[in-house]
């Protein structure tokens, strides 16, 4: 079996999943290639990746909805011409709809790497919310296999070929992320917090900032990940040498093991966040780290039931610094989430991925 892993940005540096996803068919000894859309300078060395467009930036607009018309439209012809590349790993919507529309003309393998329901990802005037969802169905019904990240994702209608791989680490990477964290500079003896991934307004970057700016010089924060917004940029101004810029997974799950907490909000507003299946809970689960969190997310109830993370607030700054400095002045609350994360048992992303790895040859010819 040949693979063709078809997705946005760098794929070893940008985009977890797919870095993931790679070390998973080199244990297999599966052959695969990358196709990406660049939205950003690529070093010209990535191994087996080949960009197919290079045009736009991160972020929304106009131009942004124009890359990804080509997108989709350069990856359809792309699909169709190649008759026999193998299976396709589609990471997301966008990169699954072209291998559909090739599959309901002619033969075409692909799995739909559902990681964000785009329908949910945004409060969608209803009549375009429906037509997105009917996109996806007729998406995940022609693929081989629709990948989603918990059961919170699936839908309705969802067919025999549903597979759930939660956002897990990877076995090797914590391991190689072991060997990094040793290699951090010592801790300052202050609480020591972390702010990763997504930056955004959607993902609490004012409350975190407002919350860095109350806690100035009693709190210590690192930081590391994508920046989108006026709060993210101060955010990250304010942290100074210490925000890292993007990172990758291994060095992102060092950072983890080098702090005494993680920050991970989602604005319940959206739809998809109150189904949020986050990385960050499960490396905090897999590691042991506590993370605070907020209320009105529907899948942190396993969490908040073994009082496995703090809670604060959706946007109060203010009550989260205040947060922060009572478990800085009681470290023993941290403990207490520990012990609660301990009772809590997921599967390595590896070794759930390996199953789908494996039906995916035994369904090749």
């Amino acid at each position: 079996m040949q693979a063709i892993i078809l997705g946005q940005g760098n794929p070893y540096l940008k985009n977890p999943y797919l870095s993931k996803l790679s070390k998973v068919l080199d244990s297999a000894s599966v052959p695969y290639e990358f196709w990406i859309w660049s939205r950003d300078k690529q070093p010209a060395d990535l191994p087996k990746v080949k960009v197919l467009l290079n045009f736009g930036s991160w972020g929304g607009g106009a131009v942004n909805a124009l890359g990804y018309a080509l997108w989709v439209a350069w990856l359809t012809v792309r699909v169709f011409a190649q008759p026999r590349a193998g299976v396709y790993f589609c990471s997301r919507l966008d990169a699954a709809l072209p291998c559909a529309i090739v599959a309901s003309v002619r033969r075409c393998r692909y799995v739909f790497l559902d990681r964000d329901k785009l329908s949910k990802s945004y409060a969608w005037p209803a009549p375009v919310k429906r037509m997105i969802e009917a996109i996806e169905g007729f998406v995940g019904r022609r693929a081989s296999l629709h990948v989603v990240p918990g059961s919170s994702r699936a839908g309705d209608n969802d067919s025999e070929n549903l597979r759930i791989v939660r956002n897990t680490p990877h076995t090797e990477v914590i391991e190689r992320a072991r060997s990094l964290a040793e290699r951090l500079p010592p801790r300052s003896g202050r609480l020591r917090v972390l702010i990763s991934g997504l930056i955004s307004p959607e993902r609490g970057a004012r409350m975190m900032r407002e919350a860095i700016e109350r806690t100035a010089g009693q709190v210590e924060f690192i930081g590391a990940g994508r920046l989108l917004g006026e709060d993210a940029q101060r955010l990250a101004e304010r942290m100074g040498p210490d925000y890292r810029g993007i990172v990758s997974n291994e060095d992102a799950l060092a950072l983890l093991l080098s702090v005494d907490l993680v920050l991970a909000f989602y604005d319940p507003a959206l739809e998809i966040n109150r189904l949020a299946e986050p990385n960050k809970w499960f490396d905090c689960a897999a590691l042991q780290i506590p993370f605070v969190t907020n209320p009105g997310l529907l899948t942190s109830a396993p969490f908040e039931q073994h009082d496995a993370c703090f809670l604060c607030e959706y946007g109060d700054g203010e009550r989260l610094a205040e947060q922060l400095l009572r478990i800085a002045a009681d470290r023993s609350l941290l403990e207490t989430r520990r012990a609660g994360l301990r009772q809590l048992r997921y599967e390595a992303w590896d070794t759930a991925m390996a199953r789908v790895i494996a039906e995916c040859v035994r369904l090749a010819p």
